[in-house]
């Protein structure tokens, strides 16, 4: 069998790491041969990723060049669709009604939608961010009609998506257990409050300006510790920003005693299912995360997590953690087991060779 994977960007973005290149050593081993072509160059994916950050009038050119490339590897996509037997296509939509091209030169498609790309990421009412809403959801749309399967990250998703096709399965994360290994120890001082993420969830972390202070107020052994973020800081204390790498990713995580993850309760932010609090579980990372529907689908309040909403609660949840290492390490535990049952790489592969193989 032979899979052609279409990602929205390179092995750059986490959502091509996670939802296509972790598989491929697994997929190869039982005898499935693939191609992995991305719709976006190295140089846009990295535009990509920093876009959130730019000024109205670089994005305006990020997008230009965006739709040229886009509209390019488009047609080698369909040049190449019949020498497959599988299209997988990862985010990745058509312009101009290219998709019926390609399902009638290969309708053995799958799509994975992971996020609400049927939104603008950004809100406003700019031209820009409203032409974008404009293309981005008749897009979807039209995949979804000619896609024979789709797989999504989380119920909110699959609400959308059954309205456009009936065929979908459920694959959230997936995390590889193996390499991200549980902690052994939970310390009793010199605390890391962390946070991993990017610059187009950086925004975010200012719902916890507040609470950033007042826990490094209140206890001098503690510090923030933020990987990946973009332009972020706080007036008149310190915080460690350590640039995102692949290659220590992991180690960096391991240094956390308790990991956040803050983001607004909106239709668009419904539709993610955050990396990084499955980052945090898997490591046995306590976990404190906003209240949001989609998070209440792997958080169980003081159970295997906490989910808080105030400011109140965020502080409250960060003392509870800071001051008791018991409690870190039986939350620690039980969001460790949370993804194993739930968003393992193993079950997940196992699922996924089930769909190329059935489709």
């Amino acid at each position: 069998m032979k899979i052609l994977f279409v990602t929205a960007g390179t092995n750059k973005a986490a959502a091509t790491r996670y939802r296509v290149m972790q598989y491929l050593p697994s997929l190869e081993r039982s005898g499935i041969n693939y191609k992995v072509i991305s719709v976006t160059s190295r140089f846009l994916t990295e535009y990509m990723i920093r876009s959130p950050e730019m000024a109205v009038w670089k994005r305006l050119i990020y997008y230009t060049l965006f739709l040229i490339e886009r509209f390019i590897r488009s047609w080698l996509i369909i040049l190449r669709a019949s020498m497959y037997d599988r299209i997988f296509l990862q985010r990745v939509t058509f312009p101009l009604g290219l998709e019926k091209i390609l399902k009638k030169l290969n309708p053995n498609i799958i799509f994975d939608i992971d996020d609400a790309i049927y939104l603008p990421d950004v809100q406003g009412d700019d031209p820009i961010t409203k032409l974008k809403k404009l293309i981005k959801e008749s897009e979807v749309k039209a995949i979804l009609r000619v896609s024979k399967c789709v797989i999504v990250e989380n119920e909110y998703i699959k609400k959308y998506v059954s309205r456009f096709c009936p065929r979908i399965y459920k694959i959230p994360g997936p995390i590889d257990t193996d390499r991200y290994t549980a902690k052994k120890a939970y310390r009793t001082g010199d605390i890391v409050v962390g946070w991993i993420g990017s610059p187009a969830t950086t925004p975010y972390l200012h719902m916890l300006d507040d609470v950033f202070k007042q826990i490094l107020e209140n206890d001098s052994d503690v510090s923030i510790h933020l990987i990946g973020a973009g332009k972020y800081s706080l007036d008149g204390y310190e915080l460690k920003k350590i640039p995102w790498s692949a290659e220590n990713e992991i180690e960096e995580l391991q240094k956390f005693d308790i990991g956040v993850m803050s983001m607004p309760d909106n239709k668009w932010t419904r539709g993610k299912l955050g990396c990084k609090m499955l980052q945090y579980m898997a490591l046995g990372i306590p976990t404190i995360a906003s209240d949001t529907i989609t998070n209440r689908e792997m958080l169980e309040d003081g159970v295997n997590g906490f989910l808080v909403k105030t400011e109140e609660e965020w502080v409250q949840a960060i003392k509870k953690l800071i001051d008791s290492p018991s409690l870190r390490r039986d939350i620690g535990f039980r969001g460790r087991q949370t993804i194993e049952e739930k968003c393992s790489l193993d079950k997940a592969r196992h699922l996924l060779e089930y769909i190329f193989k059935h489709l």
